[in-house]
């Protein structure tokens, strides 16, 4: 049975809450459809398969379209030993581009001996051969660095990479210099997840969070999240916002700035976004936990009267600036956008890295004139050699940097930390 799952551990929160799939919200339009897989889940894990595979085929027709709805009713096909009808249904999934990992799933254990799945198998490796048009932008040589977002300062051309397991920043010059931006640990930062640059006021925002393998963890450090605001010339610090204590475990992550200066970040603990004023030290609620199931990238529109943010459960939403009011944007009935991990604003949409499915990928998103639908899915990159965990990036001089090799699923909730597989970081430059 497919259930979103996130690609490391900082998604741990992602994970309660998309295991659970389609769990219901007030204001759901598809309640039918959270209230027959939430049946679903309880039939599979009593181990009825004929209820499950019978409930999912009636999700099925409520939203054929829905990849992980089709992946269930495969799933209860190959339980039942039904090859042909499970194959033919993970075929469609091919024809679209997806891999929802059934060829380690155990609900086709009694169909793997097969002459459909063998067929099965040598078509899914034809989707596994990358689609490479990057080039390698340029390396950085220490392998515990555990690198995710980075921010390129539009005056100097400089980057800036953070790290994740040091809870630090580093900067890399136009010229390739590189050298320790913000220290580890610097004024109580933490595992540093996304940057964002102030252009105008020389600042660099930087989201983190508390994560267990990171350098000096502490039983303390558990839950602790907040924004933090360097300045971009010196690497002191101006000022940080730490969420407030209340039990849970927030990870401030995706960041978007406007042009006044106001920061937004997204929340992937209990979903939600925050806002923090410009020249000011307090988070304050943007949109309320559990309005979304779980926030992570996030764009404003070019008019800042509307902030998308994409859903890592069910794809891309447009939230009004004023009323707060939201609405999903259509998709191409061929297209999957579960699984979204940073959305980066370009001309006529946004580029966003895709890690819910495999293989992983970078995508353009084209919005019609309205922005009220996604018109075209295009595969930009996908299946890089590479890629060790692909990660959000940035737009500079006509071209998306990303880190290739976030390397997340290296550290564990223990604390544990492979490094002994721990690689130099890879920062691709995808032309646009």
């Amino acid at each position: 049975m497919h259930q979103i799952k996130p690609f490391t551990f900082l998604w741990v929160l992602i994970s309660a809450m998309v295991l659970a799939p389609l769990a219901s919200r007030a204001d759901d339009p598809s309640n039918r459809l959270a209230e027959l897989d939430a049946e679903a889940v309880k039939a599979y894990r009593a181990k009825d398969y004929a209820r499950f595979l019978a409930l999912e085929k009636q999700s099925l027709a409520l939203a054929p379209s829905n990849a992980r709805v089709l992946y269930n009713v495969a799933c209860g096909e190959g339980l039942r030993g039904n090859a042909r009808e499970a194959v033919r249904l993970l075929d469609q999934l091919l024809a679209r581009k997806l891999d929802l990992g059934a060829e380690t799933d155990e609900d086709f254990a009694s169909i793997r001996k097969s002459s459909e799945w063998t067929a099965f198998l040598s078509r899914l490796a034809l989707l596994r051969k990358p689609i490479v048009h990057s080039e390698v932008a340029f390396r950085l040589a220490d392998p515990a660095l555990v690198a995710t977002g980075i921010a390129i300062d539009p005056r100097t051309g400089d980057t800036y990479i953070a790290s994740v397991r040091q809870r630090k920043i580093v900067r890399r010059t136009k010229e390739g210099v590189v050298s320790e931006f913000v220290s580890t640990a610097q004024d109580g930062l933490m595992a540093v997840n996304s940057l964002d640059i102030d252009p105008a006021r020389r600042l660099l925002f930087a989201s983190c969070g508390a994560a267990p393998f990171m350098t000096g963890f502490t039983k303390e450090d558990s839950g602790r999240s907040g924004l933090f605001v360097f300045d971009l010339t010196t690497g002191k610090l101006v000022r940080k916002a730490m969420l407030p204590p209340d039990g849970k475990r927030h990870i401030l992550n995706a960041l978007v700035l406007d042009r006044e200066g106001n920061a937004y970040v997204s929340d992937s603990g209990p979903s939600g976004v925050y806002r923090l004023d410009q020249g000011t030290d307090q988070l304050k609620v943007f949109i309320a936990q559990n309005v979304f199931r779980s926030t992570q990238g996030l764009a404003l529109s070019d008019d800042e009267k509307t902030l998308f943010v994409a859903d890592y459960s069910d794809g891309v939403w447009a939230v009004d600036m004023a009323s707060k009011e939201r609405r999903r944007l259509e998709e191409p009935a061929n297209a999957w956008l579960a699984g979204l991990d940073g959305l980066t604003r370009v001309p006529g949409g946004f580029i966003a890295v895709q890690i819910g499915v495999r293989p992983q990928r970078v995508l353009r998103l084209r919005l019609d004139k309205q922005a009220r639908r996604i018109t075209t899915v295009e595969i930009l990159e996908m299946n890089h050699p590479e890629y060790q965990g692909p990660i959000q990036g940035a737009v500079s001089d006509g071209a998306f940097f990303y880190v290739a090799n976030s390397q997340l699923d290296l550290g564990d909730e223990t604390g544990a930390f492979a490094s002994e597989r721990a690689r130099p970081t890879v920062v691709l430059r995808l032309s646009l």
